[in-house]
This record gives structure tokens, C-alpha cells and sequence, in this order.
């Protein structure tokens, strides 16, 4: 009986010997951080967007519709492509154009100290190395949304990555099955924090 080992304790040491990535001290330093009244939504606007979504509505009428959907008055709601501008309604959300300038909203972002923040986004940023060091900067947890076409790989696993700095969730969905579902994630992802 002396000869057997607890197969827990085995666990245990096994795991204490792992080299420490900082996964542990990322997600202490994100859930819970930041100004629990404010949560963003950083919408794509770049050319991409006004590309159909399977012969309907261009992407960026769905996501219109979909934000419309949502209680978007208790968000903070910021689009960005060329550049990056905070808007205060979705009906702002129907002209596309520019390029995919993703580190830029997240640097706007970082000065509101957010306990939450979604990006909805068709495709990879301009500068990927500076969007992910943006993410590491910013507070609360960040999501992804990918809404771009399934087969681009690259794109989805920076929104995987981008979301996994963030201590969020990542979500792909296809647009041309309307907004709702799109709707729905972004109500799943933005639930308020509990109130204690």
C-alpha cells in the first residue's frame, strides 16, 4: 500500500513544476478591474464591412440592426476603421471605409478605464502587434465577435487571441442569418457584473 501515490498529489506536482505564463496573474489583475458603469462596444466600420453577407444586407447594416436591438444606451459605443470615433447612437453605423485600425480604438478605450469591452470585427487589424499590446493595457475583460468570412483562419485566431489576453470569450457568427444572433451574443457577453 506504502508503493501507491495519490493520483491528486501527483497532479498538484506535476502542475507546480509548469513554467508560470502570467495566465493566472492576468485573469486576478482583469476580473473585477475597472469602472463597473462602463462597458464598450468597438465596432468594425472599415471597407470590409459593406461586403454582402451571403447576397443580403451588408455587414454593416447588419451589425446596425443588431446594435439597435440592444438597450445601447448603457454602452459606451465606438467605431473604428482609419480612425477611431465614439458614437452616440447605431443609426450612425451605415457608412464603411478606411482600413482596420483596431489598436487605435483600444487606445481611446484605455482612457475610460472599462470593466467591459466587446470588439465586433470582420477581419484582421492593421497592425496586429499593436492591438495586442493595447489589449494588455486596458482593463476589465475583453470579448471578441468575429463577423467575417469562416474560411479566413488568421483572422479568427487573432480575435481568439485578442480575447484570451482580455480574459473574455470569443464568438464567430455569420451575419447572413440577420441580426438577432448577433444580438444575442453581444447580450451574453455584456451582462451587467452582479451586484453583491
Amino acid at each position: 500500500m506504502s508503493n501507491l501515490v495519490d493520483p491528486l498529489a501527483a497532479i498538484v506536482q506535476a502542475a507546480s513544476q509548469l513554467p508560470d505564463k502570467g495566465i493566472a496573474a492576468n485573469y486576478h489583475r482583469r476580473i473585477g478591474s475597472g469602472n463597473p458603469d462602463i462597458r464598450c462596444l468597438l465596432l468594425d466600420t472599415s471597407g470590409s464591412m459593406s461586403m454582402e453577407c451571403k447576397g443580403k444586407d451588408r455587414r454593416i447594416d447588419v451589425l446596425r440592426k443588431a446594435v439597435e436591438a440592444l438597450d445601447w444606451q448603457s454602452y459606451r459605443l465606438f467605431t473604428f476603421d482609419s480612425l477611431c470615433v465614439e458614437i452616440h447612437d447605431p443609426s450612425a453605423l451605415w457608412t464603411t471605409g478606411g482600413g482596420t485600425a483596431l489598436d487605435l480604438g483600444l487606445k481611446e478605450i484605455i482612457k475610460l478605464n472599462p470593466s467591459q469591452t466587446v470588439v465586433i470585427s470582420d477581419g484582421e487589424p492593421n497592425d496586429e502587434e499593436d492591438a495586442l499590446t493595447a489589449v494588455k493595457q486596458l482593463t476589465g475583460t475583453i470579448s471578441t465577435v468575429f463577423i467575417g468570412d469562416d474560411t479566413d483562419k488568421d483572422a479568427i485566431a487573432f480575435m481568439r487571441k485578442l480575447a484570451t489576453l482580455g480574459c473574455g470569450n470569443t464568438y464567430v457568427r455569420d451575419l447572413g442569418r440577420g441580426h438577432a444572433e448577433l444580438c444575442a451574443t453581444v447580450q451574453q457577453l455584456m451582462l451587467p457584473p452582479s451586484q453583491s
